[in-house]
């Protein structure tokens, strides 16, 4: 930062620093005005959250109570006790009492609408309903309700559930039900049960439109949720047992008041009802309350965002004219350390910065032009090297071969001389190959099984060989000789073990996007010892003239990295159930397909 205050000149320092002087108060001004007009709104829509959930409140308290105090009066209505104390002589008598009763009950549906029904149920079998829907066949003193009802000494309020527990409903609907036990007036005994059920649709009504951005539960004394109703696209509401543990106790605290409970999440009001007990609470996510505000701070943030704009558009003019150049330098240096050389600086050169650009792209073109040199004359000498080495094997193998085939001949085994001179003939044909470096999976494969076959006629048979290859790797190619150096590395060190059962298997097969090529002695593993050893011998640098046991190697494994790079090359293992195995990995290259490594050796 300080090199590119240096560099700017002083009328651009004091413009600069003139909108930066500038831009600072604006945006302090703004962040506040903002911060405190976006409180005042908060506030303002926290409070008419407040109000909306407890006139909610009062709307479903209301059902309730009033659902209650109906109840209630029926247990001092006088026709009602009367017809509690009738003593029933038959069925017809019963049937006639109940059709009247549940007549005279029948005007009460005009009391609330949202009431679906009225019942009362007599010790005496009586039954009365103010609804038109039929009673259920089974006898309401039997069930369970009834009893819990009729042994309570207070109302008992029942969770929603799926049907009535007095009449045919349909199987959809869901109710809550209140019940309370009535009593003859005359002797004090319990002489049947009032009930009443509240569709559980008719309360979610009264909230659903009502508070459109949250949610309304309502809660049983023990934490249950007995239904939630709200709208929850805008964002999802989840009342953990700890919040609906905070909104019971509050809202028994506050009593019959409505009551906001402290939450960072969200906006809750809660209120317990004046009969049944339960809870009921209203969530708003502060989430949305916030988001709600963005319309009406939206010009108050326009204004002071173009004020902002503008000190920042000047300032980024001006440091961009400066910062840019040097940015795109440094970008290029750092790809010219991961061994990008093809990166060129390309803005004009109107100033010193350009300049200083057509340098660089000068610079990167001289040190390709070394990389390419250096990459030739490396490529040229491990050529040599290994023709140099080529040069002595050759007449080497040769002259055992001849040897071989002479005394084959003095023998009279004229089949086994001529398969090795038809042998030898391909190998030196391979090896030849008209000058060729690369040559085909099909001809490096046809060379080392000509090699091992003339090798094993040489030893006498002293080992066996086995070759493994996919005929669709046939057509890839490789550079020429690379198994031959293993292979003879495998016999030289295999062969003379007295006793030993030694066999070399030669395998091609691919990985991927390479090919794995390798040689494998199995017969006797090697020590740890010895195969570090090795292991370093062939990736420590070598004289030409110090030909010892791992030179070959060595040299194939600089020859795959000179090809290919640095990811390709030579490993080896040894293992006590395998042998030894050298692998070679080389790129899966159709014939005839170039590959240049990214960072040559």
């Amino acid at each position: 930062m300080n090199d590119f205050h240096i560099k700017l000149s002083f009328r651009k320092k004091l413009l600069l620093s003139f909108v930066i002087l500038s831009f600072i108060p604006v945006l302090l001004i703004g962040i506040t005005t903002y911060r405190l007009y976006n409180r005042f709104i908060t506030d303002m829509t926290e409070k008419s959250s407040v109000e909306t959930i407890d006139l909610i409140c009062n709307d479903i308290d209301s059902l309730l109570n009033d659902t209650w105090q109906l109840c209630d009066a029926l247990t001092r209505d006088i026709k009602i006790q009367e017809n509690l104390r009738v003593k029933f002589n038959s069925v017809s008598s019963q049937y006639s009492l109940d059709l009247s009763g549940s007549m005279d009950m029948a005007s009460l549906s005009t009391y609330r609408k949202d009431i679906f029904g009225v019942y009362v149920l007599g010790e005496n079998g009586g039954r009365y309903k103010s609804n038109y829907y039929s009673f259920k066949p089974d006898d309401p003193r039997d069930s369970e309700w009834y009893q819990n009802i009729k042994n309570s000494p207070e109302t008992i309020w029942f969770s929603p559930h799926e049907g009535s527990f007095i009449v045919r409903s349909s199987i959809e609907d869901r109710f809550i039900s209140v019940g309370l036990p009535s009593s003859d007036k005359a002797t004090g005994r319990i002489n049947g049960v009032i009930c009443a059920d509240i569709k559980e649709d008719d309360l979610t009504k009264k909230i659903q439109d009502s508070l459109n951005s949250g949610a309304v539960y309502l809660l049983d004394a023990q934490g249950n949720i007995l239904f939630q109703s709200g709208n929850n696209s805008h964002f999802p509401v989840s009342v953990s047992d700890e919040l609906t543990g905070q909104i019971l106790q509050a809202a028994k605290d506050a009593d019959t008041r409505s009551v906001v409970i402290p939450n960072r999440e969200y906006l809750v009001v809660g209120r317990t009802l004046n009969r049944s007990g339960w809870c009921i609470a209203g969530v708003i996510s502060r989430r949305y309350l916030a988001q709600s505000t963005k319309e009406l701070t939206t010009i108050l943030l326009l204004v002071l965002l173009i004020i902002a704009f503008s000190a920042l558009y000047i300032s980024l003019r001006i440091s961009q004219s400066v910062y840019r150049p040097i940015q795109t330098l440094c970008t290029m240096m750092e790809a010219v350390e991961a061994g990008d050389f093809s990166v060129r600086y390309s803005e004009p050169p109107a100033d010193e910065l350009g300049r200083l650009g057509n340098n660089f792209n000068h610079m990167l073109n001289k040190i390709q032009e070394l990389i390419s040199q250096i990459y030739e004359e490396q490529k040229k000498l491990r050529n040599s090297e290994f023709k140099a080495l080529q040069a002595q094997i050759q007449p080497h193998f040769l002259y055992n071969s001849l040897d071989s085939v002479i005394w084959f001949l003095r023998m009279g085994k004229n089949k086994d001389a001529e398969k090795m001179l038809t042998e030898l003939s391909t190998l030196f044909k391979i090896s030849l190959s008209k000058g060729r470096e690369i040559i085909t999976i099909e001809d490096e494969l046809k060379h080392i099984g000509s090699y091992l076959f003339i090798s094993n006629m040489i030893y006498s048979k002293k080992f066996t060989y086995s070759i493994e290859c996919d005929p669709s790797l046939y057509q890839y190619q490789t550079p020429k000789l690379l198994l031959q150096p293993l292979a003879e590395n495998a016999i030289l060190h295999a062969v003379p073990l007295p006793d030993e059962k030694v066999h070399i298997h030669v395998s091609i097969r691919e990985n991927g996007d390479c090919l794995l090529l390798s040689v494998q002695d199995i017969s006797k593993d090697m020590s740890p010892e010895t195969l570090e050893i090795l292991r370093k011998q062939i990736n420590a640098p070598r004289q030409p003239d110090k030909q010892d046991s791992g030179y070959g190697l060595y040299n194939v494994n600089e020859r795959i990295r000179i090809f290919y790079g640095p990811d390709f090359g030579l490993n080896i293992d040894s293992d006590p159930d395998i042998g030894t195995e050298i692998t070679l990995k080389i790129p899966k290259l159709e014939r005839g397909e170039p590959y240049v490594p990214s960072n040559p050796v």
